[in-house]
């Protein structure tokens, strides 16, 4: 008898996990089929009929009411935001991307993303001070999301891309400063790592070469004691070719090429260390 519930346990286990993965395939399913449709507005935009546009976001609105729990909800929530900045109808737009921020309070990614296409809808209105205003919010509000992350760094580049020298000095300074900040904040961790090689790439893009190699060998003082964890040994030939081929200091180069060789005999950089040095 024991072993007659075991079996009906498991086979109702078994059935159960069946039909959750059915139901995630359906889903999955019918989400790629929305998207299908989706993209030819994006491919688009201009010849695509209004109708068209309003039967993809009333498919996307009840994809994101049947699956409330599911991921792709969300995406499909993004999706449709993408769909009325494609079509230029950018208070659409807006208007979803503040619902999604409603909607999941307390996902910072969600909001942290939601605000960057907020901007970017600006942006693409000319609208630069609005769009720099959502900027500012994620990276004082959501510094630790991919978008809060990189976001200083996007700004820097946009000045540096609209060929506005000074804004763009100062954008990058503010990075750095923004990163340190953050590195001072959780010292020793992961966080610090990436907040100083963020640093060094905001040196890096302005030419400033010493102030790059110095933040690259402070990252290897601070986090010497975590070889084993971090991949010191980029760091170390990101100095050696700074030193070779910006700073022109062989010597220097040489020693941290010797460095890396000897502290990292197992690291994939060996084989390019050793060709370094012999040239």
């Amino acid at each position: 008898m024991r072993k007659f519930v075991l079996i009906v346990i498991c086979l109702s286990l078994f059935l159960s996990i069946c039909g959750c993965a059915n139901d995630q395939y359906a889903v999955e399913r019918e989400f790629w089929q929305i998207k299908k449709q989706a993209e030819k507005i994006f491919k688009n935009p201009a010849a695509s009929p209004p109708n068209e546009l309003e039967r993809v976001v009333a498919r996307l609105d009840n994809f994101s009411g049947k699956n409330p729990g599911n991921e792709m909800a969300v995406e499909a929530g993004f999706f449709v935001a993408r769909i009325y900045a494609a079509k230029n109808e950018f208070e659409s737009a807006r208007k979803q991307l503040k619902k999604l921020i409603a909607k999941y309070p307390k996902s910072q990614i969600v909001n942290a993303e939601a605000l960057f296409l907020i901007g970017k809808t600006y942006e693409l209105q000319d609208k630069w001070d609005e769009a720099l205003a959502q900027y500012k919010k994620i990276i004082a509000d959501f510094p630790l999301t991919p978008r809060g992350w990189e976001t200083p760094l996007y700004i820097a580049n946009y000045y540096k891309a609209k060929f506005q020298p000074d804004k763009m000095l100062a954008a990058f300074g503010q990075a750095v400063n923004h990163y340190r900040a953050l590195a001072a904040k959780y010292p020793n961790t992961p966080l610090a790592f990436k907040a100083y090689l963020l640093v060094s790439s905001c040196y890096s893009a302005t030419k400033d070469w010493q102030n790059t190699v110095n933040t690259l060998n402070t990252v290897l003082d601070k986090f010497i004691g975590f070889k084993d964890k971090i991949q010191l040994d980029a760091v170390l030939f990101e100095i050696a070719l700074i030193y070779k081929k910006e700073l022109k200091d062989d010597l220097k180069a040489n020693a941290a090429l010797e460095r890396l060789i000897k502290e990292f005999p197992n690291s994939k950089y060996i084989s390019s260390a050793k060709k370094f040095l012999k040239s």
